[in-house]
């Protein structure tokens, strides 16, 4: 007999997610979760999973974040620079991704706000994201987390032969 709060594999129901470092042993299940982002046509222009090496030379050392409930990765967040030029080095672009199974858990907003405290505190002054207009729940979870829509770019590139545009949004620091 199932207890109220009970899971048929016996753990509770509500587990919490915990947020770590992102690892290389945690990309497998980061490109599972990028792929359904990609397969969604809504998260990103890019249409196939880059390779560990790949995305890791994107991406910043730090912060990456993961966030994993019964150890098992629900969701990743990662930034990247905008530009190589010197005078932009304290302005980045977010990637905040989450399991299909996840979505409207809270997680995707866990990611990003330990995501924007970390870049604060490593002195980016900007978090900027670009993000299709369609991805209402990207752009809701942005807004909710501080950031504010400073433009649309009307077909900025092409995803599947068709051009797309994307809202800007940013999140400036009150202290770095």
């Amino acid at each position: 007999m199932l207890e109220l709060g009970a899971r048929l594999d016996g753990r509770p129901a509500e587990a919490r997610a915990e947020l770590r470092a992102l690892v290389p042993a945690d990309w497998p299940a980061s490109a599972r979760i990028y792929w359904d982002g990609i397969r969604s046509g809504l998260a990103t222009f890019e249409t196939e999973v880059p390779t560990w090496g790949d995305w890791d030379a994107e991406h910043l050392d730090e912060p990456r974040l993961v966030a994993t409930v019964w150890d098992e990765v629900v969701g990743w967040a990662a930034l990247s620079p905008v530009s190589s030029r010197r005078c932009y080095r304290g302005v980045v672009e977010d990637s905040v991704y989450v399991a299909d199974g996840q979505r409207g858990s809270g997680i995707g907003r866990l990611l990003l706000d330990a995501l924007v405290r970390r870049a604060e505190t490593a002195g980016i002054w900007t978090v900027q994201a670009s993000i299709f207009p369609e991805n209402r729940a990207s752009v809701a979870l942005h807004l909710r987390c501080g950031f504010r829509i400073v433009g649309a770019r009307e077909r900025i590139g092409r995803r599947d032969g068709l051009w797309r545009d994307t809202l800007l949004l940013e999140r400036r620091s009150a202290i770095a």
